[in-house]
């Protein structure tokens, strides 16, 4: 007796022609009723429903991260605009309060620095020098920002300092804290000039060339007076925290207390003149 070819196929292949042929007769009479098969098509779509939901859990995973770390990007962004703008105005305000003062007093002794005189650009601290002697930090923006040597630096409360080394992409701020830095002031109540200079340390200076018999008290505020056209007058350079009069002495020995912040401050502004840089551009431009 001749063996069928159902019996020389191996077992795993008799399974599977059975199974499709039962397919194909499932089919052929699914196409001639659908509502035969309607009951097990419902049944097995919500069978199959969990399957489908794990199954598009990474591209939701995908979809979260991205928009979670897009949104956290937007939110620095507008933070950084925010601060930038916060920066500008407490820097406009302080030659407004400045301004009002001189008004008030009638008098001419400050030459006044108008705001629209500069242009100001924003910069990130973004470390210090490596002497640890010197009171200089380094700020992220150089000579292919318009940055140049002797541009004062200030932040939203007062006189930082001067620009004393600029690099393509890089330049380095001198603070007026370092004991080799001086600025000229007057006294904002009694229109007194004088010279403030640094101690070496981020949180005290030192008023100079005061006579005891002059009127500054605790308290006073000190701007810069624009004499010697290193610093533009109108700025906060500090407030007089202590005077004390030495026997032996014609001066008063006077300690101030900073207006900007010398410890944590990562962002300040640049003054650039705005005069200069047009002449710049127009002499690139030619």
């Amino acid at each position: 007796m001749t063996p069928s070819i159902f019996a020389r196929q191996p077992l795993s292949l008799r399974k599977t022609v059975i199974v499709l042929i039962a397919a194909l007769i499932l089919m052929w009479f699914d196409s001639k009723n659908s509502d035969w098969f309607k009951p097990v098509r419902s049944t097995s779509h919500a069978a199959m429903q969990p399957i489908y939901e794990l199954s598009l859990l990474p591209s939701y995973a995908k979809h979260w991260a991205g928009g979670s770390l897009q949104s956290k990007e937007a939110l620095r962004r507008e933070n950084m605009q925010l601060k930038s703008q916060l920066i500008h105005a407490h820097a406009k305000l302080q030659q407004q309060d400045y301004i009002l003062a001189q008004n008030a007093r009638l008098q001419g002794i400050l030459s006044t620095t108008k705001p629209e005189q500069f242009d100001l650009n924003l910069a990130q601290v973004i470390g210090t020098d490596t002497n640890l002697l010197r009171q200089i930090v380094v700020l992220n923006k150089g000579e292919q920002d318009g940055v140049q040597v002797g541009q004062t630096v200030i932040d939203e409360d007062g006189v930082l300092g001067q620009i004393i080394n600029v690099y393509p992409n890089t330049s380095r701020l001198l603070l007026i804290t370092d004991e080799q830095q001086s600025v000229a002031v007057t006294v904002k109540r009694t229109g007194q000039r004088a010279i403030v200079t640094g101690q070496g340390i981020p949180s005290s200076l030192s008023l100079n060339y005061v006579f005891k018999t002059s009127d500054v008290r605790v308290g006073d505020e000190l701007v810069s007076s624009g004499l010697g056209g290193r610093i533009p007058a109108g700025y906060r350079v500090g407030r007089i925290a202590h005077v004390k009069d030495e026997q032996t002495d014609n001066f008063r020995t006077i300690e101030v207390t900073p207006a900007a912040n010398f410890i944590d401050n990562a962002y300040v502004l640049i003054l650039q003149d705005k005069l200069l840089n047009e002449n710049n551009a127009a002499a690139s431009a030619l």
